[in-house]
């Protein structure tokens, strides 16, 4: 990024939005390619389109980012690299990822791009941020979750761009940590193909009785918007503002990107915040709007209406059977060709036919009564939306067909009886020299006056050039062609523009992929429990290691091993490791950036699943024995390298969701109440549309995990090679767990039989 300048960076899902951020004013986009980013239902950018929109961007001094968040499997790596190199040769400015084993191969083989640590990393504290700054990461994009306080703390203690979602779509879950689509449907958020299960409707229950009403959409969170707190986002040190959007159209983009540009210079301008209308950004897109966590340390959410609801535009008042007309009092302008919702009916239309006082009008004011042609029948208890304002879309469509970007340069034209014309241009920073080849003759009649060769040198048309200066040597009586001078004019831009937008970069070496196969192992039983009543009536012989949360972890044993779970709170774990029984233990397991840079000069490290590692690359760079992603195959696994421990869960009723949110306390309380004990009193479940029940747990620090609805339980496991098979237990009980163990240990590790697969709801998960 441009020093000590604040970056506007905007979302493009197709060439046509990303001329329109460019044209709004951001300093920067993001775009992915057909393949290998996060949003895989995106109108994404071919290779082609690819090279164009570098070159669209370069001449306007925008930097171009290209999404490869998604995780990889080795045999992806080839396609992914080729790909990479491409992106490379064309100049893109820097590679958006969350995979640690595509971490590598851009460390090591493509130096000259900068590498942004993508929000699917999870990093949410600033032990995270200097993990990745001390790799020399260029930039990392923080997890939603974090306020302005944590961030600012991190923004003036670290040497690292620090990048914030400020306006968009939120995810309920911490992002790289949601699997609900995953597990439901097969259809990854890691892999770019998330369903959206968070935007269904869902039922609260309460030890099985149903207790949310009207309120269905209780994992829909509203839409992000900080364009009021603009002053305290650049004070934070944050040096980019992101808007989420890929999916959304070039008029979406333009006006939430032309809106943050106003309000960013305003303030850099003035150095004072101003108040800023959210109304033409809400007619783009809202599901309402939320200052998130950043500000609020909670969230919003769109409870009974998931999609956009647009703004209100007033009350019905009758219809009419017979003419079919619905009878509408305005609360807002409404113009022909608007498209209205009914939210109750989830139904759209455009206004076709207007009416008003029994006359056809193109457009009705504030506190008219007007009427409209509806054959759909309706729920008249219920207010109306604009969704859409045709006013508005041709207001943007006008501002796009025109250039808005303008480059300052200067011009210097010399020309000399019997020698050919010169043209230098410049644009500050490049410069370029072209020749003509006609001669400069004296004039038999009237010669070319300066003023003339300025009007034709100033013809630059819609171009994203303005001229600022020209300066002309020309003999009095020295006649050219006009068109020689036009001719001039257009090579020198032309060649300004390719210099502008030329990239030099050293080839990548070539690629080495080998790698040594791991030798087949046996596997040992280890298990990851919440609190050690769980362990009633266990043996503990043939189980190897028993993880433990740290702050529950109160007694040493040579088996028994703390982990630190992903959401945690840092002063309790800077408290554990003061502690006495800290100094006993020699291995400790991680879940997240933040604790394994804190921990993993003083202990032996195991990364849990949350690392999401899913290829060869991935463990090469970390080096630490690992937990493997729950979204990796048996065969993926078999073709993974490494010297490292791997674990296996062969038993999980895993985690969907990590919320920070509290479904539990926003039902009861209309925020998060922490520590209202609710959670602790009774059982509290989500039921989806298929009758599925999900069960909602929290910890000392009232999070929220979302389970799966079935347990993964995997009875075969003789093709499998793993150093350890990791059973994980939240709130199963100690009968549950012991008869799981048992299983594991009599049955399924002998290569038998499971005798008590079939008492529980389970799937294999991607084994």
């Amino acid at each position: 990024m441009r020093e000590g300048k604040v970056e506007l960076l905007a979302p493009a899902g197709s060439y046509d939005a990303l001329v329109a951020a460019v044209q709004a004013g951001a300093d920067a986009v993001y775009v992915g390619g057909l393949q290998f980013g996060a949003r895989a239902f995106a109108n994404n950018l071919d290779n082609e389109t690819m090279q164009k929109a570098v070159t669209y961007c370069h001449l306007r001094n925008v930097a171009l980012y290209v999404t490869v968040n998604t995780l990889y499997d080795d045999d992806q790596f080839e396609d992914l690299t080729e790909y990479l190199s491409f992106l490379y040769e064309i100049g893109v400015d820097a590679f958006i990822i969350q995979d640690m084993g595509l971490f590598h191969i851009v460390k090591q083989y493509f130096p000259e791009i900068e590498i942004h640590m993508s929000t699917q990393a999870s990093i949410r504290n600033i032990e995270g941020v200097r993990y990745f700054q001390d790799l020399n990461v260029n930039r990392v994009v923080l997890a939603r979750e974090m306020n302005i306080e944590e961030i600012a703390e991190i923004g003036h203690q670290c040497d690292i761009d620090i990048e914030v979602f400020v306006h968009g779509a939120l995810c309920m879950s911490y992002s790289g940590q949601c699997l609900m689509s995953s597990m439901i449907a097969k259809r990854s958020g890691n892999k770019g193909k998330c369903g959206q299960p968070c935007r269904l409707p869902y039922d609260l229950l309460e030890d099985g009785k149903i207790i949310s009403k009207e309120d269905k959409y209780l994992l829909s969170p509203q839409d992000l918007c900080t364009i009021n707190h603009i002053d305290e986002l650049i004070e934070a040190g944050i040096k980019s503002f992101k808007i989420e959007g890929r999916m959304k159209r070039p008029e979406y983009v333009y006006t939430v990107v032309s809106s943050y540009r106003k309000a960013i210079d305003q303030y850099l301008q003035k150095k004072h915040a101003e108040h800023f209308s959210t109304d033409e950004m809400k007619m783009m897109f809202n599901r309402g709007f939320t200052e998130g966590f950043l500000f609020n340390d909670s969230i919003s959410l769109a409870k009974s209406i998931p999609g956009h609801q647009g703004m209100f535009l007033g009350n019905i008042i009758s219809y009419h059977k017979k003419s079919h007309l619905l009878y509408i009092k305005l609360q807002d302008q409404l113009f022909q060709n608007d498209r209205i919702y009914f939210p109750k009916n989830d139904l759209t239309r455009t206004v076709t036919k207007l009416y008003r006082n029994g006359q056809l009008v193109r457009c009705a004011d504030k506190g008219d009564q007007i009427a409209i042609e509806l054959n759909s029948k309706i729920d008249l208890q219920q207010d109306v939306y604009k969704v859409l304002d045709i006013q508005l879309i041709n207001n943007i469509d006008k501002a796009l067909k025109k250039e808005n970007v303008h480059i300052p340069i200067s011009m210097k034209l010399t020309g000399e009886t019997e020698k050919p014309l010169t043209l230098t241009v410049s644009d500050g920073k490049n410069e370029v020299i072209v020749s003509g080849d006609m001669k400069v003759e004296r004039a038999i009649n009237v010669p070319l006056t300066k003023q003339r060769i300025v009007q034709q040198l100033s013809k630059l048309g819609n171009t994203v050039y303005e001229v600022e200066h020209i300066d002309v040597s020309f003999p009095d009586d020295g006649m050219i062609a006009i068109k020689a001078v036009n001719d001039l004019r257009r090579n020198a831009m032309a060649l300004l523009d390719r210099k502008r937008c030329m990239v030099q970069r050293q080839k990548p070496a070539a690629f080495d992929f080998a790698f040594h196969t791991r030798k087949r192992t046996v596997p040992k039983l280890a298990i990851k429990i919440t609190d050690m009543e769980q362990l009633k009536n266990v043996h503990f012989e043939k189980i190897s290691k028993i993880f433990i949360p740290f702050y529950n972890y109160k007694e040493y044993h040579e088996k028994l091993l703390p982990y630190v779970p992903f959401l945690y709170d840092e002063k309790d774990l800077a408290e554990f490791k003061k502690s006495r029984i800290y100094q006993l233990c020699d291995t400790i397991m991680v879940s997240d950036f933040g604790a394994y840079h804190m921990l993993r000069n003083e202990k032996r490290i195991i990364l849990n699943h949350n690392f999401n590692i899913t290829n060869s690359f991935a463990v090469q760079e970390l080096k630490d024995d690992c937990v493997l992603s729950l979204e990796t195959t048996r065969k993926h696994i078999n073709s993974m390298a490494g010297d490292q421990n791997f674990y296996f869960l062969a038993y999980t009723k895993n985690i969907n969701m990590n919320m920070k949110h509290c479904i539990i306390s926003e039902h009861y309380f209309g925020h998060k109440n922490k520590n209202c004990s609710l959670c602790r009193k009774h059982h509290y479940q989500l039921k989806d549309r298929m009758n599925k029940k999900y069960d909602i747990i929290t910890d000392r620090y009232c999070h929220n995990y979302l389970l799966n609805n079935r347990a993964v339980y995997i009875d075969q496991l003789d093709h499998l090679n793993c150093d350890y098979v990791l059973l994980e237990f939240f709130n199963e009980n100690a009968t549950l767990i012991n008869k799981i163990i048992m299983d594991f240990q009599n049955n399924i590790l002998l290569n038998k039989k499971s005798d008590f697969i079939h008492n529980l709801d389970t799937f294999r998960g991607y084994y």
